[in-house]
């Protein structure tokens, strides 16, 4: 059925699944939406913050100029390998690694996070995690594409709540080489990486460090302008 729904139609079905129309305007404006939006973010933070698990995905990693130096040699495609989630040193400017900086300045292990290469790794992970306990994706990063479908398994199947943040083009103007935006797109990018150039938006990773550091406010005194661009980005 997914494979035969524009994508037009599935930004649409994000939209109703995520009540983006009820979310926090300084949260969509940095590509972030809670699931379900009536979570109270900061007890999440405060008291179960043990209990919260993230995933990103591979093809926010940087390429070009600036490949993943933990990137399959041979044929140079990106892969779940993440130097910084090992616990090592990584100079290359990376929007993953950046968003794995956050997570790992909040106290999230290795055993935390998870780079997907594909959703049959992904899916039994999940599992696995709820079963260990945790109960929260924070945050849960993929394309409007990839959530319009799986957040009925891992929200809806498996109970879990949280923060979900969407990836988005490095250029927009590179259709492509962006998102993915039909069925074969996504199962394509699950065996090979067909150049997908995507990013996690550095709005994005800034108000995750504001919200796991339990400071999110939704109070509309609070104005958080978005960093957003519609640029290409030299080294991202």
């Amino acid at each position: 059925m997914y494979a035969l729904i524009p994508y037009t139609i599935h930004k649409k079905i994000v939209g109703l699944k995520c009540k983006l129309s009820k979310q926090d305007k300084q949260l969509v404006d940095n590509h972030l939406a809670l699931y379900p939006h009536s979570i109270d973010i900061n007890k999440v933070i405060k008291e179960d913050i043990d209990k919260c698990i993230s995933f990103l995905p591979y093809c926010a990693k940087p390429m070009g100029e600036n490949t993943c130096p933990a990137s399959d040699k041979t044929h140079k495609r990106k892969n779940q390998n993440c130097v910084k989630v090992s616990g090592g040193k990584c100079d290359v400017p990376c929007s993953l690694g950046d968003m794995v900086d956050v997570l790992k300045k909040h106290g999230f292990t290795k055993n935390q996070i998870f780079i997907i290469d594909r959703d049959a790794n992904l899916f039994p992970w999940l599992v696995q995690k709820r079963k260990e306990g945790y109960e929260y994706f924070m945050p849960g990063v993929g394309c409007k594409y990839g959530v319009s479908y799986a957040i009925d398994l891992v929200g809806k199947k498996l109970g879990y709540k949280g923060c979900i943040a969407f990836v988005d083009d490095y250029c927009p103007t590179d259709t492509k080489n962006g998102v993915c935006k039909c069925m074969s797109d996504y199962m394509g990018m699950e065996g090979l990486d067909k150049g997908k150039m995507t990013k996690v938006h550095e709005g994005t990773i800034i108000m995750m460090d504001e919200i796991l550091s339990g400071k999110y406010s939704n109070s509309e005194e609070l104005i958080h302008k978005s960093t957003n661009t519609i640029e290409c980005p030299a080294n991202t």
